[in-house]
């Protein structure tokens, strides 16, 4: 068999900027096989707070600075350095609070102990389309097309706030080349069969196919990116 290991954002870009010390080189000590899905991001607010759109949000924000808060699924995620980009974007300053995982951060979204959050689609569909969450803006370049009625953040005026939650494959640096190739292959030739699409679309990801290379690039934009990003918010998980 084959060592192969699924990582996401936080383990191949964001780990080694929050922390001081990783036990591994996300660059020297894996091989790409290809990044395998992505989940689309959407700011969301209680409908209590009246919020329709990002400029509700960040006015409101303005207006009273502290006052407002939002909820992440965990320190170092996605999802909290995607609000984290919107308010270096915007110069909004909304306060952070953490949780551990998505359940509670939306349960309290829900009841409107706290305001706001960005969600994922996977867990997010539901409670926007039921009415129990504002969708305000999606962190694609385009809109959405399970909603296609909310704007996207750069229609609204937010530039460079394109923002995946996403998953990749990876194999250690030592493994064969033709081993690595052939893992290549077979992934995309999953990914692209009708039931596993059908299955990912139904969890609200976007499949994504492609090279070892694509991905060792995409990794690489992603860090000079966010490594920027957390330097100048003077994040820190240690």
């Amino acid at each position: 068999g084959y060592t192969v290991l699924s990582g996401d954002n936080g383990t191949f870009v964001f780990n080694t900027a929050l922390y001081k010390k990783v036990p591994y080189d996300p660059v020297k000590d894996f091989t790409p096989i290809g990044l395998m899905a992505r989940f689309p991001l959407i700011v969301v607010a209680n409908p209590a707070t009246g919020f329709k759109t990002m400029r509700d949000l960040v006015d409101a924000a303005k207006k009273d600075p502290g006052k407002l808060s939002y909820a992440s699924v965990g320190a170092g995620s996605p999802h909290h350095l995607a609000m984290e980009l919107i308010k270096e974007r915007t110069g909004a300053f909304i306060v952070h609070i953490p949780y551990r995982g998505a359940a509670p951060a939306v349960q309290d979204v829900l009841g409107n102990q706290l305001p706001l959050m960005v969600i994922d689609t996977a867990v997010g569909l539901p409670h926007i389309r039921s009415g129990k969450l504002v969708p305000l803006g999606v962190l694609s370049r385009q809109r959405l097309a399970a909603l296609p009625a909310v704007p996207s953040l750069e229609e609204q005026g937010i530039r460079d706030t394109e923002v995946y939650a996403w998953q990749g494959m990876v194999v250690p640096a030592a493994t064969p080349r033709d081993i690595s190739a052939r893992l290549t292959t077979e992934l995309n030739r999953a990914i692209a069969t009708a039931d596993v699409t059908r299955k990912l679309q139904e969890f609200g990801l976007e499949p994504i196919a492609g090279t070892s290379e694509q991905m060792a690039a995409y990794i690489q934009s992603e860090t000079a990116r966010w490594h920027a990003l957390i330097k100048q918010r003077n994040l820190t998980l240690d």
